[in-house]
């Protein structure tokens, strides 16, 4: 689904990563870990096409749908919040909003356009729109957003609960792909489990970048590692990757023990025999 192909980032003379080739499947969800500063949002980043690569590339299909995670929360201030939720669909928003406003205007005697409306109800059918506000509905109260508030604006929302307003707009797109920074910030415990089950019934590709290790455990088939400025893909939730870079870990230090011990030898065998003209030529 998307391709990650000898990917790099580099500021200036700080580079974050390089060479980095990843296959991201539809069915798999991918966690994004590493230390603070290795570049596990600047990868999300270059995904989502909000920054440009150093060097390599990212391709995907030309009609993906990637949901990507807002952080403007102050972008709807004065918009209900379901309204700000259904807005995950731009084109079916929009064809939501005319075709109302149509009728509106029929209503008051304007001369009413049945081509134009034609053309809007195909829209929202294609788009299931008349299931949209039940669907929108339901990824609210998951995320503990109350029924009784959904018609109020956005601003009488704290900094917290607008970005879990954001998350809803996110999942609500039906995108094929989700892309998400931290998405378990600001959840209680309850909305986090909430969407780890959403999560888990998502038929496409999941990238999250997270700190969570519970989250990443319950959610993830597969984790990214950005370490030592190199990305590497491993299978299984965080647990199995802690175990699997443990033992990787060992087997290179245990290399690099062999290698040592190979080169004291050989450098042994050197102080020995350069000084007699037998071994002399061995030596050298």
């Amino acid at each position: 689904m998307i391709t990650v192909t000898n990917l790099g980032k580099s500021f200036g003379a700080q580079t974050l990563f390089e060479g980095a080739s990843l296959q991201l499947d539809a069915g798999c969800r991918y966690g994004v870990v590493g230390a603070n500063g290795s570049g596990k949002s600047t990868l999300l980043r270059i995904l989502t096409g909000e920054e440009e690569a150093s060097a390599g590339e990212v391709s995907m299909p030309r009609k993906l749908r990637a949901g990507v995670l807002s952080q403007d929360h102050f972008r709807y201030e004065e918009v209900p919040i379901l309204h700000v939720v259904m807005m995950g669909i731009s084109e079916l928003w929009s064809a939501m909003s005319e075709k109302e406003a149509l009728l509106s205007r029929a209503r008051r005697g304007a001369p009413f356009d049945e081509e134009r409306y034609a053309l809007l109800k195909d829209v929202v059918l294609r788009h299931d729109g008349y299931s949209l506000e039940a669907r929108a509905a339901e990824i609210l109260e998951g995320l503990n957003i109350p029924t009784a508030a959904h018609r109020n604006p956005m601003s009488v929302l704290s900094g917290g609960f607008k970005l879990r307003v954001l998350l809803a707009q996110t999942l609500a797109s039906k995108p094929d792909a989700l892309l998400l920074d931290e998405p378990t910030n600001h959840l209680d415990i309850l909305s986090v489990r909430w969407l780890e089950t959403y999560l888990e019934g998502f038929g496409g590709c999941v990238v999250v970048v997270s700190h969570d290790h519970r989250f990443l455990n319950n959610v993830c088939t597969h984790i990214i590692d950005v370490d030592y400025e190199r990305v590497t893909l491993y299978r299984g939730n965080y647990d199995a990757f802690l175990y699997q870079k443990r033992a990787d870990r060992e087997v290179m230090e245990a290399e690099i023990a062999k290698r040592e011990k190979e080169i004291e030898s050989q450098e042994a065998f050197i102080r020995h025999f350069r000084a007699r003209p037998s071994k002399a030529r061995q030596a050298q």
